[in-house]
């Protein structure tokens, strides 16, 4: 089974498992790790979010995920002051994206940008999100700033009903992200001012994945243009103006996950 036909189960699933608690056929999505079981025990925040904001009793119907694929209908069995455990009614493992997904590495954006920029990227079903070291990057996000930015991940997987979380990497260099691609056998694409491809040449594209890569405000600087020119890469530009960092990254990936381009793969020029 394909991952539209077990994503179409699935939403057939939820629909008569609302019927059955009052008509409600869009049911909220908590996260769970574990899934194994026919109880599962939701502790912490996600505990504390179904008690205290959504006021969840027991009869109560939710869906619960854990961000690799397993979906499951379930109904609060019972709660206390800290957690909430759940009985499973079914379930569905919804096979992981394939090979076509897409990859964006971006120098991380001042302030709350990049939790935003996180969230949308999530939502928009983006594969990974790898976070660039540039000579120009200021935000170096430690673990702390990592996990919190996972968590985002998480509510945004929530919100959108994404059954896979994005994956988001730690600070990464230029030159390793350009070897990787390479071993992956990914189609590159750079957001960089300067001539290249416009928005409006858009057209569908093969199934092989695809990197797109987004410097910090002020864009790469030449000696890192000049390494990345004997990769095979098609250089993006916005026209008529210049879009900032998370700008880039939604307008740009949102444009590769809509179908990509279809076109032969050149050197940027400077």
């Amino acid at each position: 089974m394909n991952f539209r036909d077990s994503w179409r189960l699935r939403q057939e699933s939820l629909f008569f498992v609302g019927l059955a608690f009052g008509g409600r056929a869009e049911l909220h999505w908590t996260y769970a790790e574990d899934l194994s079981g026919e109880r599962v025990q939701i502790e912490d925040s996600e505990a504390h979010h179904m008690l205290h904001v959504l006021r969840m009793k027991a009869g109560a119907a939710v869906t619960l995920f854990d961000g690799r694929g397993s979906v499951v209908d379930a109904v609060v069995e019972g709660v206390t002051k800290r957690d909430v455990t759940c009985r499973v009614l079914g379930r569905v493992n919804v096979p992981a994206p394939g090979s076509g997904g897409v990859t964006v590495a971006v120098s991380p954006p001042k302030g709350d940008r990049l939790r935003w920029m996180v969230e949308k990227l999530t939502e928009m079903g983006i594969s990974r999100l790898i976070l660039l070291q540039t000579e120009r990057t200021v935000v170096t996000p430690g673990e702390t700033r990592l996990e919190k930015l996972r968590s985002s991940v998480i509510a945004a997987c929530k919100q959108s009903k994404r059954p896979w979380l994005m994956e988001l990497g730690s600070l990464t260099g230029l030159s390793e992200v350009l070897s990787w691609s390479q071993d992956a056998q990914l189609s590159v694409y750079l957001a960089h001012p300067g001539a290249g491809v416009r928005a409006g040449l858009w057209h569908p594209s093969g199934p092989s994945g695809r990197l797109l890569l987004v410097g910090p405000e002020g864009g790469f600087s030449e000696s890192e243009v000049a390494g990345i020119r004997p990769y095979e890469v098609a250089r993006l530009v916005w026209p008529g103006t210049i879009l900032r960092t998370e700008t880039a990254a939604i307008v740009f990936s949102g444009l590769l996950q809509a179908g990509g381009m279809n076109r032969d793969i050149s050197n940027p020029e400077d």
